[in-house]
């Protein structure tokens, strides 16, 4: 027992020989000196395909949003309204977002694409909005400059 682990330490410089097999002649890439041929499944660029397709037919990119407002109620679209106009003044740079989702009116800002973007604006805003948090959402794609 107390030998074998010796002989592995004996034949672990010869392993390496046996890593190349083949040579120039034998592969056939004599004339393809630099040149990778990938041999893959048929299936392979069907997906991918298939990703590139729905990424297409859906809108914008996974990002993050602050939410500063959310109501239901009497009164919670003209709320909302006023919420959405009130950051709107105070932040003209940064878009607003309203949406309704039964029975609740929300007021979602920023398209932002880390959670650590989306934080900054939250501790900017966090005086005027305490209770805003932030989550995930689909953004829209950033302008192309």
């Amino acid at each position: 027992m107390r030998l074998l682990p010796f002989i592995v330490l004996l034949l672990i410089p010869y392993l390496g020989v046996f890593a190349q097999s083949g040579t120039d002649q034998e592969t056939g890439a004599g004339n393809n000196r630099g040149r990778l041929v990938l041999n893959q499944d048929d299936r392979i660029d069907e997906l991918v395909r298939r990703h590139i397709e729905i990424n297409r037919k859906e809108e914008g990119m996974p990002g993050y949003r602050i939410r500063i407002f959310s109501q239901s109620g009497q009164g919670a679209r003209q709320n909302a309204t006023t919420a959405r106009a009130e950051f709107f003044n105070k932040y003209p740079d940064v878009e607003t977002y309203l949406d309704y989702d039964p029975p609740n009116f929300r007021v979602y800002v920023g398209d932002f694409r880390t959670r650590s973007e989306a934080l900054k604006m939250q501790r900017t805003i966090r005086s005027d909005y305490p209770y805003s948090f932030i989550v995930s959402s689909r953004i829209n794609l950033p302008p192309l400059d």
